[in-house]
């Protein structure tokens, strides 16, 4: 039997894959597609684009959160730190559309 906790490590696990690959390679349309897919069994019928758009505001969270002239854009863990910050904030907003 899948669990909610199964289906949010589920989601993590495809964002954490996506975003393993190179910029260009990435592919967000199916990444989404597959997370559209699991939030379909909790009654959220969001599109993959809508839902890509809900995660890139989670990550703005991120940004916002710190002084423009601190970003470091060019730093691969940086750029990691606001991957890692959205994940958790798109975890939250699931639960929150669920419960």
């Amino acid at each position: 039997m899948i669990t909610l906790k199964d289906d949010l490590d589920e989601v993590v696990s495809i964002l954490h894959e996506t975003f393993e690959l190179p910029g260009i390679q990435r592919k967000y349309d199916e990444c989404f597609g597959q997370i559209s897919n699991i939030l379909n069994r909790y009654g959220i019928n969001e599109n993959p684009k809508n839902l890509r758009v809900m995660y890139t505001l989670c990550m703005q969270q991120f940004f916002e959160s710190i002084a423009q002239d601190k970003w470091r854009l060019n730093d691969p863990s940086f750029i990691k730190e606001s991957e890692e910050f959205g994940i958790i904030k798109f975890k939250e907003w699931i639960i929150e559309q669920i419960t």
